[in-house]
């Protein structure tokens, strides 16, 4: 006779950690919905204040080296940003409760002065800390606490941009290079769409874009939509190395951190004072409507690039996200005027290829061309995203992304080494 198998029930303490883990979500999901929502409408007051008073791009210099004094002297880490928030993903991380505080008000004090920055670093740094903060306070194990900084990451990037679907894969996808992290999917969707939920009930609204109608399919269509991503995938690429490399050069250059501040703000004002008007400044959301329509040109991405990777090599604090979506929009706007296709539809994988690549994130760019243009040009999605990831290499927005599977078999050596050890790599395979 068979030895009949027992079945294992959840015990009482295991139903118990359960219940506490997914209340916890939901603190963090309202909270950082509220928190996004606030952080949206004191970036739309200063945007419109500074747009009246251009003359406060002058004092950038100044607020760099405040920015500069203050993660000096108080920051406890707070410097490393998002790559400080990947890390705790993996291993218990001390990650200080006020870098969620710094990052709130700086980025808007970068916004009232013309800084070309975004906006997620904040909302994702902010779930990252709520959902550590939150962790450490409940002495959640190992398991649950990991989940719950995904979910943060989630509940962050979700509420700050209206994109749910987006959000949720961005939180399992955003710590690595080649992998998905799906022991979190259920955390990162209940998360994403419960803090979005809750920033749109407080009356967050979000630009909406349309994709206007698909180009017939055709081979020439497709040829042009892979030249596209081939570029986006360029751009995302040159994007990430020349952020790090400004970082380092003024590191290096100039020692003491308060004049390398000044400089380096110095420089952002003297090259944002070239350009027209303030289409270069802040999140440049009026770059990315004139790119749906066709009014860019090819040199608007290549400035808007130059702009944001001085600023964040300069330590302004904010983000690269709605940066990429303004430099990919406003090349794919460009493209689709050169090769007579509606530059909507080039814009509009722009947006997300530039973005997807740079942050080394495949899924999610897919994802937010269904949130953000619905699902009927999803094959173009599917081109954009994996022919500009492939292209863009072993380089990135966020330094401390894990290299889990190569993006090629020329890159294996890479494989276990962070995005910002890839040299490291290299020195060991010699």
């Amino acid at each position: 006779m068979e030895e009949s198998q027992q079945t294992s029930y959840p015990t009482r303490k295991e139903l118990k950690d359960l219940l506490l883990f997914y209340s916890l979500i939901i603190l963090i999901s309202v909270v950082t919905g509220i928190i996004s929502h606030y952080l949206l409408a004191a970036l739309h007051l200063v945007t419109d204040y500074r747009q009246d008073h251009y003359y406060l791009l002058f004092f950038l210099p100044f607020i760099g080296m405040l920015m500069a004094f203050t993660y000096q002297k108080f920051g406890n880490g707070s410097q490393k940003g998002n790559n400080l928030i990947i890390e705790s993903t993996e291993k218990e991380t001390a990650v200080p409760g006020r870098m969620a505080l710094f990052t709130f008000i700086f980025t808007i004090i970068s916004h009232l002065f013309g800084a070309s920055v975004g906006r997620e670093g904040s909302a994702v740094q902010i779930g990252g800390v709520l959902a550590n903060k939150t962790a450490d306070a409940f002495h959640l194990e190992k398991t649950y606490r990991k989940q719950l900084i995904h979910a943060g990451i989630s509940a962050g990037f979700s509420s700050i941009f209206g994109t749910p679907l987006a959000g949720s894969f961005f939180g399992m996808e955003m710590a690595y290079v080649g992998k998905l992290e799906r022991s979190a999917l259920i955390p990162c969707f209940f998360s994403s769409y419960l803090a979005n939920y809750v920033s749109e009930m407080l009356g967050t609204t979000h630009d909406v874009h349309q994709i206007g109608t698909l180009p017939p399919f055709s081979l020439e269509v497709l040829l042009i939509v892979l030249l596209a991503s081939i570029l986006f995938g360029v751009f995302g690429h040159f994007f990430a190395l020349f952020t790090h490399s400004m970082k380092r050069l003024y590191s290096r250059l100039i020692k003491n951190y308060l004049l390398r501040a000044f400089v380096a703000s110095a420089i952002v004002v003297l090259v944002l004072s070239m350009t027209p008007g303030q289409r270069f400044m802040g999140l440049s959301l009026p770059l990315i409507d004139a790119a749906f329509v066709g009014k860019t040109t090819l040199l608007d991405p290549i400035i808007k690039l130059v702009t944001t990777g001085l600023s964040l090599g300069a330590g302004l604090q904010g983000g690269e996200v709605t940066p990429l979506f303004a430099i990919g929009s406003s090349l794919g706007g460009s493209l689709g005027n050169l090769f007579g296709l509606s530059p909507a539809f080039l814009a509009a994988l722009g947006m997300i290829a530039v973005f997807g690549c740079a942050a080394n994130a495949p899924l999610t760019t897919i994802m937010l061309g269904i949130d953000l243009f619905g699902a009927t040009a999803l094959p173009y999605f599917i081109i954009a995203s994996f022919v500009s990831y492939f292209v863009s290499g072993h380089q990135g927005i966020y330094t401390s992304q894990t290299i889990v599977q190569a993006k090629n078999i020329f890159l294996k050596y890479h494989e276990g080494y962070r995005i910002g050890t890839t040299k490291e790599a290299s020195k060991d395979k010699k």
